[in-house]
């Protein structure tokens, strides 16, 4: 069953690098069969050594998923309409979802036709508040966390699981909760919290 599982990834992996929607680094692993790469304009750009198990989907027509080098991205969820980039030496581990949009208008009237849209393979994107995901070098997110729009994790930071992050996040810090709030400095260069 492994082999049969590993014979379809290669071949979906093939086709979608075939496509030139993906630009995958020396070294690198991917989950292919759990990329939804939408429309020709979408982009994935995996750096080198890394280990991409998450599920991608692209919600707009040019969005773009960048992943540094030496990262791990476990059986996570991803949702991109314009960006979402996540740095060098990332560990994301599984149940995590980072999206870059609200999805939905809060207001009845501005979402009350989505369904009847998503029958005819429609969204319309003009009331929904769309800003990029940065997650810096060196993170490290924990099972089950959920980063939402426009969010900004720094260099070091820690998130805890199972978190709700709505705001930016300063480097080397350790949140948690939800909403996740700090719980604790790291010092850079040391072992030791400051």
């Amino acid at each position: 069953m492994r082999r049969l599982v590993a014979l379809a990834n290669w071949v979906i992996g093939l086709r979608i690098r075939r496509s030139g929607r993906v630009i995958l680094g020396r070294g690198s692993r991917v989950s292919w069969w759990r990329l939804r790469m939408g429309s020709q304009g979408n982009r994935v750009v995996i750096g080198q050594d890394s280990i991409v198990q998450c599920r991608i989907d692209f919600d707009g027509e040019q969005g773009r998923v960048a992943i540094g080098d030496r990262s791990y991205i476990g059986a996570s969820h991803l949702v991109c309409h314009s960006g979402i980039e996540i740095g060098q030496d990332v560990i994301i581990s599984w149940g995590v979802t980072i999206v870059d949009h609200d999805s939905h208008s809060i207001f009845w009237s501005e979402r009350s036709a989505d369904v009847a849209l998503w029958h005819k393979g429609q969204k319309r994107w003009d009331h929904v508040t769309i800003r990029p995901v940065v997650i810096a070098d060196k993170v490290w997110i924990g099972f089950g966390v959920s980063i939402l729009k426009g969010v900004i994790i720094g260099e070091g930071a820690v998130i805890g699981a199972c978190s709700v992050v709505t705001r930016n996040v300063e480097p080397y810090s350790v949140v948690a909760g939800n909403p996740a709030r700090v719980i604790r400095r790291l010092s850079p260069d040391t072992k030791g919290s400051t």
